[in-house]
């Protein structure tokens, strides 16, 4: 019988972009990776092995007492 981890039953995401950063001798070096929400705007940003959340900004709308 053969077991199955979580990691196997879930589909996995491309990244949308690389990050890189240059060393001392112009090599590029990957360091991150930027996913696509998969719900939505915005996306999910992994760098240095740390996860960080992208949102566009909320339009506001006016609603002032003001008529023209």
């Amino acid at each position: 019988m053969q077991m199955s981890t979580q990691d196997e039953s879930k589909p996995k995401q491309m990244p949308a972009f690389f990050i890189y950063d240059q060393d001392e001798e112009g090599n590029s070096l990957r360091i991150g990776a930027v996913f696509r929400h998969r719900r939505g705007p915005g996306f999910n940003i992994l760098l240095d092995g740390k996860r960080y959340l992208a949102f566009p900004p909320k339009v506001k709308t006016e609603t002032s007492g003001e008529s023209a």
